[in-house]
């Protein structure tokens, strides 16, 4: 079964449509020219024709990121190409496959929209076909094969070897050594793999020194390759051997410096990875990462053609019947006969598929079309969905129709019954006895319900896109807004109903945004209306969506931007070889350029044979065969010396720069870029006229089939399509008016379509006019004669049905039209209108055009300058026609349409990088908005000025036009910024004009405090306090500024900061400026009228220091208290309290805001100035924000707690499974060697039965001497039962395989799900973490608040603030930290004259740092105060009774006293410190989330607090270690390293007490040591465990006495009392339901511990008697075969305390003794390879050994055999079953002597 890719249909959807009707047409013209070509004439036009289709189709393949399938489309139209110019014949067969091909081509697409993956491999037999027909002789795979190569390999364990670069260069030198020669010894023998393992080797290692991902992918994908090759799961065959060949020249580019990858070698390798059947884990993790098994196809049984076809009918046939089924029951009775018409179409294929139960279930939905086109009225709900229901059904099976069985046919007899009883009048139960039935009803009515809401928002937003898209032409006319309310909170309260929270949302904005246009006082800009535009869009989008299965906004969105980022990402590759060798092809062919020219210089031969040389070596690296051919013959001319001519001409014709793979131009095409513009325009007229004969046609056949159909919206789509091609056709020859009138209708047609109305008498009266209209006005075009008519009344009657009215004027006929004047067929074929320009424009131009003749290209794309000079031609005709009532009347207002025609003729400008249009139409459009508020606005000369302004404006066009780059008019635009001075200050607007005023104009206040008035020269206008107003809070729009106003003022916040390192920085002041104006709009917005003003106070002062250079420290300090104030303001907005009392500001804090109503005229011109610039980077800045703004989902904490809870929980179980498991392998495992003793054993008594049956034989008759034994029944009863007992453990082997296979499937499917457990549980992290920099704007107003009451000045810094925490930690530290800073301000920095008595700088400095040690938070607090008073501390600790004498001598212990609570070395309480609590809490806090705090003070320099929390609370890997009987888990972070060390290797570190490593010291501890439990043993092990552990600055180095292995673990509370014990980090919970604690041993090591412990000294012991006690815990060995003694033994062992080791047989016994020597043995007789006396032969023989006691506990207990053992020097001789009791006395009583206890 093939695998699902993630290929995206979204885009497909879009096009695909477009791409069907150019493969039609291209099939089309493939026909015509097969026609043509049996009459003999053979039409080649016809071939181009259907060429130039199949490029469209490929073109919107590339768009839609089909990369195979556009290389299959190319392959198509190479082959038309070489038809076309002769170079294949057009041959029967070609044009068959052409034909089939598109066919085939439609058929993937098809299926990619039904969900079909995206496989263009499918395509490969086809393609080699179209290949093999070009004359291509070998095809690849590769050629369609297009994995996503921005995969990265994984990330390495650990650090990339540092090398220098010297050392780099030789060992690739080195590695290229092995590889060729291991390649060299694989091309000898392929088939014995020789030489892949070097070849192998030498990759590994090259892919070790590569630094980069992305230089390290193509060796971790050939290390795949190579491993693949070196098992055999690969052929070697020729695409094996030229891969490696390839591979040795990518190491020669390595060599040489060039780390880039050719892109076909990847695609290659990556291909043959793929194909490759290798179950290694290299090879896995390739195919993983880059998804390769959902490239490969399946090798599924193909479905023959005939039956291929009825089945891709069927499946459209049942979705055009569930689509009109869906549009009927949502109320658009027009579809009830596209419905009966789809029933009966759908009953004609199922007749052809021959299916007794599909035609019976199709039938029973005609008869249902059947009853409701006689009577409608019967339908209702209960009929609705057991239709829907059957639809459905249809649906499923027609997607399984190869495997209906038995249950399909009973689910139609209960579908059919259900239908009938509708149809009867009996609607059935809700409920079916077919549960699958059941679900499929409830899907249908999902499908209903969403498809009827989808339908009516859709409508909705049509007319609230057709309102808004009137007001956005005129905004003059807001009135019509006013009707959105509606609909808008409509569509509101469905998607609310819906639950798509997240588009309501985005709808509310919208709302908002409306309210304001209506606003008196609104001005229009265009981002409003873009923005507006772009969110009204994506909901739409996500409405259509709905209909093709989306469920959630947020995910759709989020596809849509992750599609965005990776397209993206996908436009910027990384450099590959293939870049590479375009540049050298274009080097080499300049080279072989000048070559030509100097055929006798020496030095330019070399160089031409170096580049070419290389270029061979690349062209075969890429598999380009043709180049590399032509490289090496022009090679071999030029070494021969001879004439090189021919070669090299050849060799330039391959290596010519190639330019866009587009069809090539016809000649038709090429005289018409030789002719004049007066040739261009009839040219293109010509193309028109015979494209709008055509489009003409088809509308008066679509329009004669709509009045018979008019319910058929497939027909008005057609229609509507013809007039787009109209409109979009008649605008590019210049025909703006008909392309205007074109335009009228096509919105009309858009709305029907999207409401679904039905076809009216109107609307098909004004389809037969629009075609007599545009028939009359193409004559007119044709011929040159009469007048074109006036499509005026036929735009007003398009206008008035667009705007809901039918009752349009009538139409004239085309006889009695008004017509134009003659000339004006002559503007509209596609000159620029110039009539309106000045002769003076006529006069320049044509030195504007020799002038353009030295300027440089434009250096833009012919598409985009296309487009721009079409919108920018509009707006210059808007400023033109607007710029004659002023010219007749100066005193005439400045309408809105010219300034802003201006702006966004600027805007665009701007968009496409032309800055001379840009910087020209920002001054016309600032000085065009001066001129209703000037003085004077009747200038003559101003006017003039504006005048040579658009006509300059005209020139820079008509050079953009020519694709010139327009020069700069800085003059002119110096002379605009001058224009209208605005009136006097001394006239002061009134009273009631003030508001509005300053509102369109803000630039327009001056503040000027008094208490600046001496820094601010110039200003003198009276101040005006801040008025008094009443908040009007809006419960909706609330909550959405809070949220706005937060990011806002983090973001005013950081500015602030930078503003006062840099007072200078005039952009920071611009940035502020805008921040502060955004919460002024927000807040007003949301009624907190307050807020509003008291923001725009600050926004004055900012407007203040922006005009007066850089800011006074004052002016920062003013802004950032006000600033305060508004942050306070906030909170008590989200706390719900009124911001009504927020006005009264003290003056002290914020200066009075006073408004002047004028600027003067230098102040406006430096604004003009900087309009152009500031523009632009607010345009950046805000594409930037809206680039990274990202849909938030509100969700509880408590939620996001439980559910990480809840994945620990599974994590939890997870475990205990894999435990489990661990246990059934580990039986399985002891079945396997049981059943291999078996069936030795076995084996054994066969032989003896054969010995028996030969002493049988020798005693026969001798009468029977002739015959063969087998030939007598010899075999008796015995022989047979061995026999069958073979079989039997034959049968037990074969079944315990199976279950090891199963358990490894089993475990395989574990890992893939603790995989995706694990990625859940750090995507719930991720949302528990975040940034400390939520909380750096409050500290540092707890900083600003703290100097300012004190009288103190101080700088905050906090370093690393983007570190995550988890929220808990966030939220319980933020308190501790408000009481460090503030005590750090009231007690740590001395005030302003002690510092500069001392030398320190008159602001003292606070430093707060943050960084993340393994799992751990440091948080670093300091100061450069005076540092703690020890003294007083130790005063104020002996008078509370709190240290002793001895006590205060130990500088620790005093300072250890700013913890204790109520002690304080404050004089007095005041409000900021002196209760002594503050440190008490910090502790309290630092100690309940298991941290801890160091403390380092040095007098006269400051403090210093180090914070160690855990970075979160949730999940951790940690290792578990085993430390006698209990387990604990020790955080992964914290270990170092781990060191496996021998028992000399351990003494040395415990002699020493300190281990060693990479330079720093680890005091060695035990770990029940640290624990507290002194008298603890370490166990006897072969081999023992060191962690070296680090937390924070503390290292140590742990003993511990077993590893079990890393696990990720859920942390667990432990309560109040644990959470307090130092070391303590947590609890968890294992899979088998053990807890165990998490434990720091390195906090451990910091505690006082009492009394010494016993030294861990786990040493073998030696035999001697005078030998010291060793301290290590007592071990028994147990020796015997069977593994329940063995089991049973030991767990009674374990129980007293004793340490076991365990052996099957005496050589695995003496094997185990050669290390250890145990305190007893437990020995067996009867035991294979060694039996029990003979072990104990050995023990005793060994000196070493002789005095282990040795119990032997056997089933034999006969008296000869305990004498025997007596003799060889057993101790004890037990019989089975032994006595529990007795075999512990024996054991207790020997370890007792052996240890002399």
């Amino acid at each position: 079964m093939n695998a699902a890719t993630d290929f995206d249909i979204g885009p497909l959807t879009w096009v695909k449509s477009e791409i069907d009707l150019a493969l039609e047409r291209a099939d089309k013209a493939l026909r015509q020219f097969t026609a043509s070509a049996a009459d003999g004439t053979g039409d080649l036009t016809q071939i181009k024709f259907c060429r130039t289709h199949l490029h469209q189709v490929q073109g919107a393949l590339t768009i839609v990121g089909l990369d195979g399938v556009t290389q299959f489309s190319e392959a198509m139209e190479a082959l038309l190409e070489a038809m076309e110019v002769q170079q294949r014949p057009a041959a029967p067969s070609s044009l068959e496959l052409i034909q089939r091909a598109m066919g085939v081509l439609r058929h993937y697409l098809d299926d990619l929209l039904a969900g079909q993956p995206n496989q263009p491999l499918r395509l490969l037999p086809l393609y080699r076909e179209v290949q093999l027909a070009r004359g291509q002789e070998r095809v690849l795979p590769t050629d369609l094969f297009f994995p996503n190569l921005l995969v990265g390999p994984e990330r390495r364990a650990g650090p990339p070897l540092q090398i220098g670069r010297n050392q780099r260069q030789q060992a690739l030198r080195q590695q290229r050594a092995h590889f060729q020669r291991g390649l060299l010894c694989w091309l000898r023998a392929p088939k014995d793999c020789a030489g892949v393992p070097e070849m192998l080797e030498a990759v590994k290692r090259i892919e070790a020194i590569q630094e980069m991902p992305s230089a390290r992918a193509f060796w971790w994908v050939a290390t795949a390759f190579l491993t693949a090759l070196s098992q055999g799961s690969l052929p070697p065959d020729a695409d094996a051997r030229q891969l490696c060949t390839r591979i040795d020249l990518q190491i020669r580019r390595l060599i040489e410096g060039s780390s880039n990858v050719a892109e076909r070698l990847m695609r290659d390798a990556l291909y043959l990875v793929g194909s490759a059947d290798s179950n290694d884990r290299a090879v896995l993790r390739v195919k993983e990462a880059y998804a390769l098994a959902a490239l490969m196809p399946g090798a599924a049984p193909e479905t023959p053609v005939a039956l291929e076809s009825v089945r891709r009918r069927l499946r459209e046939a049942i979705a055009a019947t569930e689509e009109s089924w869906n549009k009927f029951c949502a109320g658009t009775t027009q579809a009830l006969p596209a419905f009966r018409a789809n029933a009966s179409t759908l009953s004609a294929l199922v007749d052809e598929l021959n299916h007794t139960d599909y035609r019976r279930l199709v039938q029973a939905i005609g008869e249902v079309a059947s009853l409701l086109a006689q009577t409608p009225a019967r339908h209702n709900e209960a009929l609705a969905m057991e239709t829907a229901t059957a639809i459905l059904l249809a649906q499923n099976a027609q997607e399984n129709i190869q495997h209906l069985d038995r249950s399909f046919s009973h689910q139609v007899d209960v579908m059919v019954d259900r239908l009938r009883g509708c149809i009867s009048g009996t609607p059935p139960q809700p409920e079916s006895e077919i549960p699958s039935l059941d679900e499929m009803s409830r899907l249908a009515h999902e499908k209903l319900l969403v498809g009827q809401v989808a339908r009516e928002i859709q409508n909705n937003l049509a007319q609230i896109e057709q309102v808004l898209d009137g007001f956005f032409r005129d905004t003059e006319k807001p009135a019509d807004l006013d009707g959105l309310e509606t609909p808008l909170r409509q569509v509101i309260g469905a998607l609310t109903m819906m639950r798509h929270d997240g588009a309501a949302a985005v709808l509310r904005q919208c709302t908002s945004d409306v309210k304001a246009f209506s606003e008196p006082d609104y001005v229009p800009q265009e981002a409003d209306f873009a923005r507006v535009a772009d969110r009204l869009a994506l909901v739409g989008f996500f409405v259509d969506a709905l209909h093709h299965g989306a469920t959630d906004f947020e995910s759709f969105v989020s596809e849509m931007q992750s599609g965005n980022a990776r397209q993206a990402a996908a436009d910027a590759p990384a450099a590959t070889v293939e870049q590479e060798l375009e540049q050298q092809k274009r080097e080499a062919h300049g080279l072989l350029a000048a070559l030509k020219e100097q055929p006798t210089d020496a030095g330019l031969l070399q160089e031409v044979q170096q580049n070419l040389a290389a270029l061979q070596k690349d062209a075969d690296l890429v598999a380009d065969k043709k180049l590399g051919q032509q490289t090496k013959h022009v090679l071999s001319a030029l070494a021969a010396g001879g004439d090189a001519g021919q070669q090299i001409d050849a060799a330039m014709a391959t290596l010519k720069p190639q330019t866009a793979e587009a069809p090539q131009p016809s000649a038709e095409t090429l005289q018409l870029s030789q002719a004049t513009s007066e040739e261009v325009d009839a040219e293109l007229l010509g193309i028109f006229l015979d494209e709008a004969d055509e489009v003409l046609a088809s509308i008066d056949q679509n329009f004669q089939l709509l009045k018979t159909r008019p319910h058929d919206a497939d027909l008005l789509a057609a229609l509507r399509r013809s007039v787009h091609t109209l409109k979009g056709s008649g605008r590019m020859v210049g025909l703006k008016d008909l392309g205007e009138a074109a335009w009228s209708i096509e919105q009309v047609l858009n709305l029907w379509l999207r409401q679904e109305q039905e076809v009216t008498p109107a609307i098909l009266d004004l389809l037969a006019q629009t075609y007599r209209v545009f028939l009359a006005w193409v004559d007119h075009l044709k011929t040159g004669q009469g007048r074109a008519p006036d499509a005026s009344s036929m735009i007003a009657h398009a206008d008035s049905l667009r705007q809901g009215s039918e009752a349009a004027t009538e139409l004239p006929r085309t006889g009695d039209a008004v017509v134009a004047p003659m000339g004006a067929a002559g503007e509209e074929a596609g000159e620029l209108p110039s009539d309106s320009e000045p002769e003076s424009t006529s006069e320049q131009a044509p030195v504007a055009y020799q002038e353009a003749k030295t300027r440089r290209r434009l250096a833009l794309a012919p598409d985009l300058v296309e487009i721009f000079n079409a919108e920018a031609g509009a707006h210059l005709a808007t400023l033109q026609r607007e710029l004659e009532p002023l010219q007749a009347d100066p005193n005439a207002p400045t309408k809105h349409e010219m300034y802003r025609a201006a702006h966004t003729l600027a805007g665009i400008a701007a968009t496409v990088g032309i800055a001379a249009v840009n910087r020209l139409a920002h001054a016309l459009e600032h000085s065009l908005v001066r001129r209703n508020q000037a003085a004077h606005p009747d200038s003559l000369e101003a006017l003039e000025t504006i005048r040579q302004t658009i006509a300059e404006l005209a020139l820079m066009l008509a050079d953009v036009a020519s694709e010139h780059e327009p020069e700069a008019t800085p003059e002119l635009v110096d002379a605009l910024g001058t224009l209208y001075p605005e009136q006097v200050a001394e006239e002061l607007p009134a009273a009631g004009d003030s508001d509005s005023e300053q509102e369109r104009f803000p630039q327009a206040r001056q503040p000027s405090p008094p208490a600046r008035a001496e820094a601010m020269p110039g200003f003198d206008a009276k101040a005006i306090p801040i008025p008094q107003l009443q908040d009007e809070l809006d419960e909706q729009l609330l909550p959405l500024f809070l949220e706005e106003a937060l990011e806002l003022n983090q973001g005013i916040a950081t500015q602030l900061r930078a503003w006062r390192s840099n007072p200078a920085d005039s952009e920071v002041v611009r940035r502020l400026a805008r921040l502060f104006h955004t919460l002024k709009g927000s807040a007003r917005m949301a009624g907190a009228m307050n807020l509003g003003e008291l923001t725009h106070a600050i926004e004055t002062r900012m407007e203040e220091a922006q005009r007066a250079g850089p800011a006074a420290p004052e002016l920062i300090d003013d802004i950032d208290n006000v600033f305060d104030v508004i942050v306070q303001a906030v909170e008590s907005l989200q706390r719900g309290e009124s911001s009504d009392a927020l006005v009264e500001v003290p003056d002290d804090v914020v200066a009075e805001a006073e408004v002047e109503s004028v600027a003067s005229a230098g102040g406006l011109a430096a604004a003009v100035d900087q309009a152009a610039p500031a523009s632009q980077r607010e345009a950046q800045e805000g594409e930037t924000d809206a680039a990274t703004q990202r849909a938030i989902l509100r969700v509880r904490a408590d939620l996001i707690d439980r559910l990480v809870n809840e994945a620990g929980e599974l994590s939890i179980a997870r475990s205990r499974i894999e435990g489990e498991m661990r246990s059934i392998k580990g039986s399985l495992l002891d079945l396997t060697e049981n059943v291999i003793r078996l069936r030795r054993q076995l084996r054994d008594i066969e032989l003896h039965a054969e010995l028996q049956m030969q002493s049988r034989t020798a005693l026969t008759d001798e009468s029977h001497t002739d015959f063969d034994p087998l030939e007598f029944d010899r075999f008796t009863r015995f022989q047979e039962l061995t026999r069958m007992m073979a079989e039997s453990v034959n049968d037990v082997a074969t079944a315990q395989q199976s279950l090891l296979k199963n358990l490894d499937d089993a475990n395989a499917a574990i890992l893939a799900q603790s995989r995706l457990n694990r990625e859940l549980q750090q995507e719930l992290m991720s949302v528990r973490m975040v940034p400390f920099a939520s909380i750096a704007d409050r500290l540092y107003r707890i900083v600003r608040q703290a100097t300012k009451e004190i009288g103190k000045r101080a700088n905050l810094e906090i370093s690393g603030a983007e570190l995550e925490l988890d929220r808990t930690v966030l939220d319980k530290m933020l308190a501790p930290l408000e009481h460090i800073l503030r005590n750090a301000v009231a007690h740590g920095l001395e005030r302003a004259d002690v510092r500069l008595a001392k030398g320190k700088p008159e602001i003292g400095e606070l430093s707060l740092t943050l960084a993340q040690e393994g799992n751990e938070v440091i948080l670093c607090f300091s100061d450069d105060g005076a540092g703690l008073d020890l003294e007083r501390l130790r005063e104020r600790g002996l008078a509370a009774g709190l240290l002793t004498r001895e006590e205060a001598a130990d500088p620790t212990r005093v300072v250890d006293l700013i913890f204790a609570p109520g002690i304080s070395t404050a004089s007095e309480v005041s409000r900021l410190s002196g209760r002594g609590i503050g440190m008490d809490v910090l502790k309290s806090e630092v100690a309940s989330l298991g941290g801890r705090i160091e403390v380092v003070s040095n007098i006269g320099q400051g403090t210093t607090f180090r914070l160690y929390l855990p970075l979160t609370l949730a999940v951790t890997k940690a290792l578990l270690v085993r430390s006698g009987k209990r387990e604990y888990a020790i955080p992964s972070a914290m270990i170092e390293q781990v060191l496996d060390l021998k028992e000399k290797g351990l003494a040395r570190i415990r002699d020493a007490k300190v281990a060693s490593w990479s330079g720093n010291p680890y005091p060695f501890h035990y770990l029940p040591h640290l624990l507290g439990d002194s008298q603890a043993l370490p166990e006897k092990h072969q081999q023992y465990w060191v962690l070296l552990l680090r937390s924070g600055t503390g290292r140590i180095g742990l003993q511990v006495d077993g590893l079990l292995g890393n696990q990720e673990i859920v942390v667990k509370n432990v309560g109040q009392q644990l959470a307090r014990v130092i070391g303590v980090d947590g609890a968890t919970v294992l899979g088998n339901g053990q807890v165990v604690l998490i434990l720091n041993p390195v906090a451990l090591a910091s505690r006082t511990r009492g009394g010494a412990p016993v030294a861990p000294v786990p040493t073998v012991r030696e035999p001697m008697a005078t030998d010291s006690v060793t301290a290590t815990l007592p071990t028994v060995m147990i020796v015997d075969d069977s593994l329940t003694v063995r089991k049973i033994t030991s767990r009674l062992l374990a129980r007293e305390g004793y340490q076991i080791m365990t052996a099957k047989d005496g050589i695995d016994a003496l094997e185990q003794l050669v290390a250890f020597v145990p305190d007893v043995m437990l020995v067996d007789i009867e035991m294979p390879r060694m039996d029990g006396f003979e072990l104990t032969r050995n023990v005793r023989a060994d000196r070493r050994l002789q005095r282990v006691p040795v119990i032997m506990i056997t089933s034999r207990t006969a008296e000869k055999h305990r004498q025997y053992a007596f003799e060889l020097g057993v101790n004890q001789y037990l019989g089975k079953p032994y006595q529990e009791d007795e075999l512990l006395r024996l054991v207790a009583q020997h370890i007792r002597e052996q240890r002399g206890t």
